[in-house]
């Protein structure tokens, strides 16, 4: 319940420097809460001092100050110096840190997105682009050396070249034996053959044979299970972000970071955009923030 003006009216103006006639003639009946708002909104410093003291709730604090105002967030944050405007961040939801990577030109997106985790990254690239595509666009040498790569088990591939379509084992039978598929005698024989190499003798020949049948293979791999995808280099994939994709097509899908990623970025902007980025907290989340020892930022800023 609101306070009301009482016999200790004149106390209160003295606290609030308002002179007796200006508190009669400007507020006449108002609650103290109703004074207290209009002065801290006309720049009063006691009454901002006066609100700091005695309010211990959000709502309140809310609605004296309208920090449910972007702009008036803004003020606050902005004010705050580096270390305490980059402990706000966190505090906002994903959706609006990728806000705020459309402040980044396409170029300082990318070196960004090639410094982050590979699995970070693989997730964006999967939200950017169907899935085959990304397969079809993944350059011949980084095919072969897919297939060297010790993260993966030689099992793995065995397992998915003894599997491939009957069209695409055909054509490697024909391009290997240089022959027709139907008058190679014993085609599985070939397979098995291959499948009996030694690891390093294996891995050496399947980065050697036909780009469209790695290709095929790299696709059953990563079909069954994308951690392979990570098997290849950031660098490219965001080449492939940069020549498939415009800035305001990648910046979406990097939702897909983590959010440390994303607070990583955005204190890279400058002081005046990472406080736009900032003010877009949630409101009782930043009074909490403030309640928590942080109180005097808002009578510094209407101070300024």
């Amino acid at each position: 319940m609101s306070i009301v003006i009482d016999a200790n009216m004149t106390m209160f103006a003295e606290r609030l420097h308002i002179s007796s006639s200006r508190m009669v003639e400007e507020y006449g009946l108002k609650t103290i809460d109703e004074i207290i708002e209009a002065e801290a909104a006309q720049g009063n410093t006691a009454a901002v001092s006066y609100a700091q003291e005695i309010y211990n709730s959000p709502e309140k604090l809310i609605k004296i100050f309208r920090l449910a105002d972007v702009e008036n967030k803004f003020v606050l944050i902005k004010n705050m110096d580096s270390r305490t405007r980059e402990d706000i961040l966190p505090m906002l939801e994903p959706e609006d840190l990728v806000m705020g990577l459309y402040f980044f030109n396409k170029d300082s997106l990318l070196k960004m997105l090639s410094e982050v985790d590979s699995e970070e990254l693989v997730n964006v690239v999967l939200d950017a682009l169907p899935f085959q595509d990304i397969i079809k666009l993944i350059p011949e040498e980084d095919l072969a050396e897919f297939f060297q790569s010790k993260d993966i088990d030689k099992y793995v591939i065995e397992n998915e070249f003894k599997n491939m379509p009957h069209e695409v084992m055909q054509k490697f039978i024909e391009g290997l034996t240089g022959m027709a598929y139907g008058k190679v005698d014993d085609p599985e024989g070939i397979i098995k053959d291959i499948i009996n190499l030694p690891e390093d003798k294996f891995r050496n020949f399947m980065s050697q044979i036909d780009p469209d049948v790695q290709r095929q293979l790299v696709f059953q791999i990563t079909k069954k299970d994308e951690k392979y995808l990570q098997i290849f280099s950031n660098e490219m994939y965001v080449e492939m972000l940069d020549n498939q994709l415009m800035k305001n097509e990648i910046v979406p899908s990097m939702i897909m970071l983590q959010k440390e990623s994303l607070v990583n970025m955005i204190t890279v902007l400058p002081e005046d955009l990472m406080s736009v980025v900032a003010s877009q907290i949630d409101t009782e989340k930043f009074v909490n923030y403030l309640m928590q020892g942080h109180l005097d930022l808002l009578k510094d800023a209407w101070m300024m």
